[in-house]
Formats: C-alpha cells, structure tokens, sequence
C-alpha cells in the first residue's frame, strides 16, 4: 500500500510538472546542453559519498569501527536502492546489506542511518529556513517544509535526550515493554538493545562538530552539483535563486514518491526556475538531465558494487 501511494505521489507530481509544456521545447533544450558542466556536476556530486562515508563511520563507531572503503561501498549500493525502489526503500536495504557484510546488527546500522538522516534532515531545516528570509513573500516551500522541519526537529530530539539521559529514557522503554506480551516483548528487546545502541553513536561535543562539518561539506558538494547542472543550460541566477533550486529538490527527495524521485524532482525544478523567468519546458529539461547525470552515476555504481558483492558471494 504505502508504494502504492509513492507511485500515486509521483503521477501527481509530474502532472504538475507537465502541464502547459511544449515537448518539443524541453528537448530543443537538451541540445543546448554543455557536456563538461555535467562531467563538472557528476564528479561533484560523487565527491560526496566518501564524506558521507566519513560521516556514518563516525556514527557506527560506537558499535564497530569499519573501513572506509567498506562504508562507501554500502553508501553507493543504499542511494542506488533508493533511486530505483519507491518511498526510500534503499534505506533499509542498506541497513540490511552493511549487517550483512559486517556482520553486526541490522538493527544497529538501521538507527546510524537514522542519525545520518536526522542531520541532513536539520541542514534541511536551516536550508528552509534560509528561503523562508529571502523569500518572504513566496509560499514556495508550504506546509510540507514545515511538516518536515518538525519531523526532524523532533527526531533530533528525541535523539538528544536519549543521549543525555539514557537511564531516565531506558527506564521508561523498560515500563513500556512490560505491558506488551511476553512473546513480542522477547522478540524486540535484542533489537531494540541494538538501534538504542545505534542512536547513541553521537554523544559527545566533539563528535556533534565534526558530524555537523561533514554534513555542511555533503550539502555544499550537492548544492554545487545542482548548480552546475543548472549553469550547464546556460541559465544564470543570483547566489541565492541557486540555494532555492537546491532547497526545493532536496526537499522533493524527502516525499515518499516513485522510483527515482520521479514527480517531485521535476516539479522542483519547475517551480523553483519559473521564479526566475527560467521557461517551464526549460526547467523540465535540466530535471531530467540532473537525475541522469547525478542520480543516474550513483545508481549505475551502486548495482556495479551489488553485482560485484552477488559475485563473490557466489564463489563462497
């Protein structure tokens, strides 16, 4: 049901994105393309996953220390399942395949990802808020930036106080699991033990400033990529009509959409664009150019590593 609703989401998307646009235009467009922006834009945007790898290893660290190389590989095979299967669904193949080949808890690695996601998901925030001051006057974002803040706001939350007061927060998971029956109850407790672990990975100063700096590098790196897609058309805009075309795009890959963010990524593109005079058949053009060249280089990675991995595990 719930990829059904991704799908659903994006039909709706790209209706939007569609409509009132000339075909023919979008792809008088493409030819404008300059080819080096976007070998520029995709060697960017790749440059970001072994910082992303930097990030989680110092996230995983409370339950294992892992090669780096270990963590970029799995980095790549997770965003390539999230280009192709719909609602993120790549985030849990990823906590599935580092278990795996690690050999610890799935569980575990499945709440590090959480705390990865919750701080991409307050640069989101920050980014939002961002557009919210230069913007005043546009509803660009709506309720669903606002929505999303307070979903991240709570889940670092959360995270916090759990860090800060672990006993307090145990004491209170304990009483909530007494009153589930015994046979569930022995069912979740390991794993429980093990995302509780898990989200634990950042708790020290320390370790918060430099998560913090990894995530402003992969969020630069990324705003750098769309940038250069954009400047790849020939389009020019002010510093701060770039931070709004990333803001919306990375905002359209927190819905839970079809396969490849399709719907929403061209819709943010459509929309932020337009604000700048930037035709609608053009926009629609550099969305589909950006999730070839950026969201498409990472996929044809990721299954070249899963292929790589079903090979070996073959041999065994």
């Amino acid at each position: 049901m719930y990829r059904f609703a991704g799908i659903l989401v994006s039909v709706f998307f790209v209706y939007l994105a569609v409509r009132q646009v000339d075909f023919s235009e979008s792809l008088r467009a493409l030819g404008t393309v300059r080819p080096g922006w976007l070998v520029a834009a995709t060697f960017v945007y790749l440059s970001s996953f072994p910082v992303r790898a930097l990030r989680w290893r110092l996230i995983l660290r409370v339950q294992r220390v892992l090669p780096l190389r270990e963590l970029i590989a799995s980095v790549f095979v997770g965003y390539m399942a999230n280009n192709v299967l719909p609602a993120r669904a790549g985030e849990v193949y990823r906590a599935h395949f580092l278990g795996r080949r690690a050999g610890i808890s799935r569980s575990g690695v499945a709440a590090s990802i959480v705390v990865e996601r919750t701080f991409d998901g307050l640069m989101l925030v920050c980014v939002i808020l961002f557009v919210f001051v230069v913007f005043p006057q546009e509803d660009y974002l709506g309720g669903t930036a606002i929505v999303t803040g307070l979903i991240f706001l709570a889940l670092a939350a959360g995270i916090l106080f759990y860090s800060l007061k672990e006993d307090r927060a145990s004491r209170a998971i304990e009483r909530g699991l007494e009153l589930l029956p015994g046979a569930i109850r022995g069912r979740l407790v390991g794993r429980l033990g093990s995302f509780l672990q898990g989200i634990r990975g950042i708790s020290t100063v320390r370790e918060l400033s430099e998560a913090g700096a990894y995530t402003v590098v992969v969020w630069a790196l990324d705003g750098c990529a769309i940038a250069l897609v954009v400047a790849s058309f020939g389009v020019t805009l002010p510093p701060v009509g770039f931070v709004l075309v990333f803001a919306l795009v990375a905002l359209s890959t927190t819905l839970p959409s079809g396969p490849g963010f399709v719907g929403p990524f061209q819709y943010a593109f459509v929309l932020s664009l337009g604000s700048f005079a930037v035709s609608r058949e053009t926009a629609l053009a550099v969305s589909v150019v950006a999730q070839l060249s950026l969201l498409g280089s990472v996929t044809f990675i990721g299954l070249a590593l899963l292929w790589r991995e079903q090979l070996r595990a073959s041999k065994r």
